[in-house]
């Protein structure tokens, strides 16, 4: 071997070592994303917070001598009476964009899950109206109403679900409106702001179009809507006119990161001791690990709501078998299902036998299943399609599981997701480029045979490789909650980089050159991270860090493919040291 293989080789192994620390680190560092520690059951199952100087503390403080519980006039107060649910009268102008911000914060620095619903209106009546709607929500009327999304292949749909299936309907204001009538249960995934929701271009419904509602509960997956301060805000207007609760973002989120949205819906089986509060704070910890810095989610109404009077499912063993808990569950219904396990709190480890397993820690957003401590117990939201569970518990998670998860669930990102977001344009777009150069080259003579035929090879091989991969994992990516499809323009864009970047490399003399070519070969997963990169940077450090001195978005949609990119360059410069030898000794 010569020396310059030699040197290339040893980069590589360097490389791969780099690689694994930096994901190793990563993934120790997870713990932010709001691990939940085992917690005592001491304290009140319920606190009031109100501050005595609120217009709305009258309400208050009639809440408080109706549940029995205690009101606190701050919440370090109510968080010191550890409680399972926190109710917060507000009057809409006390709140504001720093008291939200310092709210989440609290809430994510706390050891375990404090599910919190907040009781506000227009006025005064109002708010009292929507804390006495909570035992009027039904279940029988359920919808999912989903804007078209390209990137998430679903088209503009209204869904009505009964006993007998699922009815489609398209989208309309029309439609919207009389299922938003009539509804028990309502979700909606589209663009919307705090005064709208938009249902495509050029329809929107404005708070003056909301009609009156029965105690429905709505869930939204759209921007700003949760900013009950603002003039004509349409969260409040749903309260006001009936709504049982509301659970929207006060900033925006990115789409594809909630669990249980566009037709999971997640409050449909909630029962007493999984309501939706303790949903919301499942999902919560998912917008962390997707996109989120810290918790903007929130819950209009009683948080202790739920649409089923008993869990969705009966737990027919539930043994040790060494170190692990085995609990099997049977009769459960398709869609996001709620499971509260009593003393779970002690296991960091879920697998979910057959359809995905998760972490305390996690560094990455998992679709199918997502999990908080609450006090001693652990709460669980499972996206399956219906069948019998077997949930296995363990205290920690193997040790090579952070690793594997989080390296698959960046190929996954690169590969699959942004491929079918436009990412196989893009691709296609930039391999015109070293296609125009190889031509150029054939042109003038200057490509041997022996070239064209191993770049041929290497492009083939790869790129049915990059092609098996995406079909094995087409139904296991857990990255993102839109569904994947395979994507045969990406597989031809990646034959070209890989055809071209072997090519450039067989060509070059230099380093910079060799450099260059794995840098084509690697577009796929450099180019959606430095796009992620600079768009976090103007967000965060432009719009958010000026105004508040925090960043709203943390960098998991740059380090995604960030990690992608490292682990493919340290392989493709391996087979180049290996390409090289081929050459050389051949030539």
């Amino acid at each position: 071997m010569s020396r310059r293989s030699l040197k290339m080789l040893a980069l590589a192994v360097l490389g791969i070592i780099v690689t694994c620390l930096i994901l190793i680190m990563f993934t120790d560092s997870a713990a932010r994303v709001q691990t939940r520690q085992q917690a005592g059951n001491t304290g009140a199952p319920l606190v009031i917070l109100s501050s005595p100087t609120d217009p709305y503390y009258p309400l208050a403080e009639e809440i408080a001598a109706g549940e029995n519980a205690p009101i606190a006039p701050s919440l370090a107060e109510a968080i010191a009476f550890q409680p399972e649910y926190l109710v917060w009268v507000v009057f809409p102008g006390a709140l504001s964009d720093q008291v939200m911000i310092d709210f989440g914060l609290e809430m994510q620095a706390q050891t375990y899950a404090i599910s919190t619903g907040i009781i506000s209106g227009s006025t005064i009546d109002k708010a009292r109206l929507l804390w006495e709607r909570r035992s009027q929500v039904g279940s029988e009327k359920i919808y999912a109403a989903n804007m078209e999304n390209k990137s998430a292949l679903i088209e503009a749909r209204i869904l009505e679900f009964t006993d007998e299936g699922v009815v489609q309907g398209p989208l309309s204001e029309l439609a919207f409106l009389a299922a938003l009538s009539s509804a028990d249960y309502l979700t909606f995934t589209g663009h919307g702001g705090n005064q709208y929701l938009s249902l495509g271009k050029g329809v929107s419904i404005t708070p003056k179009d909301v009609p009156a509602l029965d105690a429905v509960v709505i869930a939204t997956g759209s921007c700003q809507t949760f900013r009950l301060w603002n003039e004509d805000s349409i969260a409040l207007r749903f309260a006001d006119q009936g709504a049982a609760a509301y659970s929207g973002f006060v900033y925006s989120p990115n789409e594809g990161f909630l669990i249980g949205e566009f037709d999971g819906l997640p409050f449909r089986y909630t029962w007493a001791d999984f309501p939706i509060g303790h949903v919301v704070q499942v999902q919560s910890r998912g917008t962390l690990q997707g996109f989120a810095n810290f918790p903007y989610q929130y819950l209009l109404g009683d948080p202790r709501i739920a649409l089923q009077s008993a869990p969705p499912y009966q737990i027919v063993d539930d043994f040790m078998e060494g170190q692990e808990r085995v609990l099997t569950l049977n009769g459960l219904p398709a869609g996001a299902i709620p499971i509260r396990v009593e003393g779970g709190a002690v296991y960091q480890f879920i697998r979910a036998q057959g359809i995905t397993s998760a972490a305390d820690g996690d560094p990455f957003y998992n679709s199918r299943l997502q999990m908080v401590n609450l006090k001693d117990d652990k709460l669980i939201l499972l996206v399956q399609n219906g069948s019998d569970v077997t949930l296995r518990l363990r205290p920690r998670a193997p040790w090579y599981w952070f690793l594997l998860d989080t390296l698959l669930d960046s190929l996954d990102y690169t590969f699959l997701f942004t491929q079918q977001s436009s990412g196989e344009y893009l691709a296609l777009g930039f391999a015109v480029i070293p296609a125009l150069w190889a031509a150029w080259q054939a042109l003038r003579k200057k490509l041997h045979r022996q070239q064209a035929f191993l770049a041929l090879g290497t492009g083939v091989v790869v790129s049915l490789m990059q092609a098996l991969y995406m079909f094995l994992r087409l139904e296991k990516v857990t990255i993102i909650s839109k569904p994947q499809v395979f994507s045969l323009l990406s597989i031809l864009a990646a034959f070209i980089l890989y055809f071209c970047g072997t090519l450039i490399f067989l060509q070059s003399r230099r380093w910079v050159g060799k450099v260059l070519a794995v840098l084509v070969m690697t577009f796929d997963s450099w180019a959606p991270a430095i796009f992620g990169f600079f768009a976090l940077l103007l967000i965060n450090q432009l719009g958010f860090v000026p105004k508040f001195g925090i960043h709203l978005y943390n960098d998991s949609l740059a380090l995604l493919p960030a990690i992608s990119f490292l682990v493919t360059f340290v392989l493709f410069g391996t087979l180049f040291v290996c390409l090289a030898r081929i050459y050389i000794r051949d030539a």
